[in-house]
């Protein structure tokens, strides 16, 4: 592509990144809500809730000025930086019969709140929504334009 359309097609990559994280999100709420009655032991540890960590993605975008040759940093989308184990203590039950019960019949449970997820898929579902939105409303305005031009 020239120079002149090269940005034509940021904003669909921007929502789709956009797009992309959320499901990576999703996934691992998934994971943990699959995952949230694994117990443990002082020996074993019970599965630990995770989380994502997102950083903005900031493209190089040359100057408005013509002959500016200074890059500038424009919004490029969001990404996964990392994915982390959330530092909640485990909570501590008494079962004596569990697997997992050690001699004095205590078991580690798993720090997943199920609430907690619940009220992130419904936050990743609004994302979705959100994302998919910008999305249409930049496709029609591309096609708005091109309209406009070819009359």
């Amino acid at each position: 592509m020239d120079d002149a359309m090269q940005g034509v097609f940021r904003g669909f990559d921007i929502a789709a990144s956009g797009l992309r994280a959320e499901l990576q999100r999703s996934e691992v709420v998934a994971a943990n809500l699959g995952n949230m009655h694994r117990t443990g032991n002082a020996q074993n540890e019970p599965y630990r809730r995770r989380t994502l960590v997102f950083e903005e993605l900031l493209a190089g975008a040359r100057g408005a000025e013509p002959g500016q040759d200074e890059v500038a940093k424009v919004a490029g989308g969001v990404q996964v930086a990392r994915v982390v184990e959330d530092s909640t203590p485990f909570p501590v039950f008494y079962q004596p019969g569990h697997p997992d019960a050690d001699e004095s019949g205590q078991v580690l449970g798993s720090n997943v709140d199920l609430f907690r997820e619940l009220v992130d898929m419904s936050v990743i579902e609004r994302s979705f929504d959100a994302n998919l939105t910008a999305l249409r409303t930049y496709r029609n305005m591309l096609q708005n334009t091109i309209s406009n031009m070819s009359r």
